[in-house]
């Protein structure tokens, strides 16, 4: 049977806030691509790359919010949101506490709009992993062998009455406690948060070296100096926009290593996505410093 948690009108204040964000993102990208190449480009630029990361955090936890509900059966009670689930078998509950225990630690604002899909604590109870849409105190909770879940299905009655019959029929197969995601790059990231690292890293050296020339250009004479000889006399001189070969050189490594790295990372090839991600990160880095040697 499959319980949901009761109905909210949050989630869906917090995607109209995502799709407004968006909306405002777009926004400033025009007016940055009508603007002459200067300092105030890059910050426009610079603003929208900076809200990504927020956005989507936002869209998680609204997709988290959307997406929990409750099933059970007679191995377990599984719990879903965000392209993740838990798995607790029933024979690893304890007991039920059924509401009443004051929260010891208050939702973060990042938690918003799924402020109750956090981890808790509860006098008595230091590991409470809360997969709620309502308050602790509101919550049905279930210790196990491996901490203390917290529920909240709007039929509450009927989730309990659920639990205890499948409980007496008895499993039809051996369940171990876990948790799954349904896609292998969830899975990678969770056990190995240093690949996010490092490809915000290459994505920052981009941000470097395109804010650097951005910042530069309008004071960079019209010609420039690209190559000179043995005797310190110029082979090369090219107006000052093939500067921005650099920073766009540096964007296509980034981009391409970090799909094939992504692509490695869903086939479970860590190594290799970790030497192509950092392998960008040393792009960045030669490029900003030929970027250095070629600005007067």
């Amino acid at each position: 049977m499959i319980f949901s948690p009761p109905a909210r009108r949050v989630p869906w204040e917090s995607l109209i806030v995502c799709i407004w964000s968006l909306i405002i993102d777009g926004l400033l990208l025009l007016w940055a691509a009508r603007r002459p190449i200067d300092w105030l480009k890059f910050a426009l630029i610079f603003v929208v790359l900076a809200s990504l990361p927020f956005l989507l955090h936002l869209a998680y936890r609204t997709w988290a919010a959307l997406t929990l509900e409750y099933q059970v059966d007679r191995n377990a009670v599984t719990i879903r949101w965000a392209g993740a689930r838990q798995i607790i078998p029933l024979h690893a509950i304890r007991r039920v506490i059924r509401g009443g225990l004051q929260d010891l630690s208050a939702p973060r604002r990042l938690d918003w709009p799924a402020e109750d899909i956090r981890r808790s604590q509860a006098l008595g109870l230091l590991n409470v992993r809360m997969l709620a849409a309502r308050p602790l105190e509101e919550c049905l909770l279930l210790e196990t062998t491996d901490g203390v879940y917290a529920l909240s299905p709007a039929a509450e009655d009927e989730f309990l009455d659920a639990l205890q019959a499948r409980y007496r029929f008895g499993p039809s197969r051996s369940v171990e406690m876990s948790r799954e995601y349904t896609t292998r790059l969830g899975e990678f990231f969770s056990a190995n948060p240093a690949g996010l690292v490092l490809l915000i890293g290459g994505l920052a050296g981009v941000l470097a070296l395109a804010g650097l020339l951005m910042v530069r250009f309008p004071g960079l004479p019209d010609e420039l100096v690209m190559q000179v000889n043995s005797d310190g006399l110029p082979l090369s001189v090219r107006s000052k926009d093939a500067l921005f070969l650099l920073p766009a050189m540096g964007f296509l490594a980034w981009l391409l290593n970090s799909v094939a790295g992504l692509w490695l990372a869903a086939r479970g090839q860590a190594v290799a996505a970790y030497l192509l991600w950092g392998g960008t990160i040393v792009v960045q880095l030669f490029s900003l410093l030929a970027l250095f040697s070629l600005l007067p």
